[in-house]
């Protein structure tokens, strides 16, 4: 079976979301300052948001190419301890790490030598592989994207400006 075009389908969606937003736009100009703010109806600040995002996406890169691999603690291990930023820095640096954990699983379901079915290293079930975690990744990053733009909505900052 020639996988090159599923290939190139999921690492296009990874590094770029073909819906109305995406990873990409919910991030695009969310104020620092705001970052850390809570909003009526919402549970979690766009600092968590990101946080746990940028936490499960490593973990899953993680998942796919360590072999000595181990699951954090759940929920604490996917989750910052602060509602806020520690800094301006950290809140930026987060969203970049985001999106390099996202396109280094683009590269890995790119890669033509990597089987997408292949079980993945330290897992017991073979129905855990590569193209699985990519479309958790996908998956997990569509829905907080979406809670991060209501979010935005929210705070009176969206359409990103």
């Amino acid at each position: 079976m020639n996988t090159l075009a599923l290939r190139e389908t999921i690492a296009r969606q990874l590094r770029q979301s073909q819906a109305h937003g995406g990873l990409a736009a919910a991030l695009e100009h969310f104020p620092a300052a705001l970052a850390g703010r809570r909003a009526a109806g919402h549970e979690h600040t766009a600092w968590q948001q990101v946080e746990h995002m940028r936490l499960a996406a490593e973990d899953l890169v993680a998942y796919c190419d360590d072999p000595a691999y181990r699951a954090r603690d759940w929920p604490d291990g996917y989750w910052p301890e602060t509602a806020e930023p520690p800094s301006t820095e950290a809140w930026s640096e987060s969203g970049h790490r985001l999106i390099e954990a996202t396109d280094q699983m683009a590269r890995i379901v790119e890669d033509p030598a990597r089987d997408l079915y292949a079980k993945v290293p330290t897992s017991e079930k073979e129905q855990h592989h590569v193209l699985r975690a990519a479309l958790i990744l996908l998956d997990h990053n569509g829905y907080h994207a979406a809670q991060l733009i209501s979010l935005r909505q929210a705070l009176k900052v969206w359409p990103a400006r």
